[in-house]
C-alpha cells in the first residue's frame, strides 16, 4: 500500500467495498455503535459506474471483467455487478440491495432469482468475497464492541469487534476492524469462522480519487482466505460519476437495463 498517498486521503469503506467519503475530524474516542455509525454515514451521495477487474489467485483462478453500478443513494445504497468478460460468464448479473435482499441472474438466464439468506455466504464467480462479503455486511450487524486502540500500517485506529444477530445466517462468528480514528475508515478487517479460528482478511490496498470535492472510492480491495489459501483482488480501472437509470437497480429490471457511462465532470 502506498501510505504516503493513503494517509492523506484514506475514508471510510462502506457497502460493496467501493464508496468512501470525506474526511471527518475525530474527537474523543466514542462508543462502537458510534464508530461504525460515522463510518456508515461517511459516504459521498453520488451516482457511480465503474469498470473493474476481479481477479482471483489461485490455481485455476480466473480474472473477471466488471461492470459496476452504485445509485448513491446514502440512506440504502443499491449496487449492480454485470460480467462483461470472459465469454463464458459475461451476462452474470447481481443486483444488492443494502440491508437487503440480493438477486442474481446467471449468464444465459432471463430472471433474477433472489438469493436466499443461508446462501450469501456463497462465493461471487467462485472466488473469495462472499456476497456478504461484497457488501461488507459486517457494517450493519447489531453488537459492536470497543476493543482497543492499535497502531496498523501506519495508522492510527479504533479497533471494534462486531458480531451478528444470533438468528442471522454468517459464515462468521465475528469480525475485527480496525478503523483510522481521522476518516472513519476501515482499513483492515479480519473474520472469524463458527470455530472462531481466523478465515478472512480484508485490506484496502488503494484509493481513487473522483473529483475535487473530497470523493474518493477505494482502488483495489483484497481478500485472502487463509484457511483455503487463496486471494482475491478487486480492482477499479475506470470510473465515471453522474445520474444513472434507476431502472438499474430495481429487481425487475435491472437484469435489462442498459446504461451509458456518464461524462466526467
Amino acid at each position: 500500500m502506498h501510505a504516503r498517498i493513503i494517509r492523506n486521503i484514506l475514508v471510510a469503506s462502506v457497502s460493496a467495498g467501493l464508496l468512501l467519503g470525506a474526511a471527518v475530524v475525530a474527537g474523543d474516542a466514542p462508543d462502537a455503535l458510534g464508530i461504525m455509525r460515522r463510518v456508515l454515514a461517511n459516504r459521498p451521495a453520488i451516482s457511480l459506474w465503474l469498470e473493474a477487474e476481479l481477479n482471483i489467485q489461485r490455481r485455476g483462478g480466473n480474472s473477471y471483467d466488471l461492470h459496476i453500478f452504485l445509485n448513491g443513494d446514502p440512506k440504502r445504497l443499491r449496487t449492480v455487478y454485470r460480467v462483461t468478460d470472459p465469454e463464458e460468464a459475461a451476462g452474470t448479473t447481481v443486483l444488492m440491495i443494502e440491508g437487503g435482499d440480493t438477486w442474481v441472474c446467471d449468464k444465459g438466464k432471463t430472471e433474477p432469482r433472489k438469493l436466499a439468506p443461508a446462501e450469501r455466504a456463497a462465493p461471487f464467480l467462485g472466488g473469495d468475497f462472499g456476497y456478504e462479503d461484497l457488501e461488507l455486511a459486517f457494517l450493519r450487524w447489531p453488537n459492536h464492541k470497543f476493543v482497543r486502540e492499535s497502531r496498523r500500517l501506519g495508522f492510527d485506529c479504533w479497533v471494534v469487534e462486531s458480531t451478528p444477530a444470533p438468528d442471522a445466517p454468517s459464515q462468521y462468528r465475528r469480525v475485527l476492524m480496525w478503523v483510522d480514528k481521522q476518516y472513519m475508515a476501515v482499513v483492515i478487517a479480519e473474520a472469524y469462522d463458527a470455530k472462531n479460528k481466523l478465515l478472512k482478511n480484508f485490506e484496502v490496498k488503494s484509493v481513487r480519487k473522483l473529483d475535487d470535492k473530497g470523493h474518493y472510492i477505494v482502488g483495489q480491495i483484497a481478500l485472502e482466505n487463509v484457511q483455503k489459501k487463496s486471494r482475491t483482488v478487486l480492482r477499479i480501472r475506470e470510473d465515471h460519476t453522474g445520474p444513472l437509470d434507476p431502472a438499474l437497480f430495481a429487481p425487475e429490471t435491472f437484469v435489462k437495463a442498459a446504461a451509458t457511462p456518464p461524462k466526467k465532470p
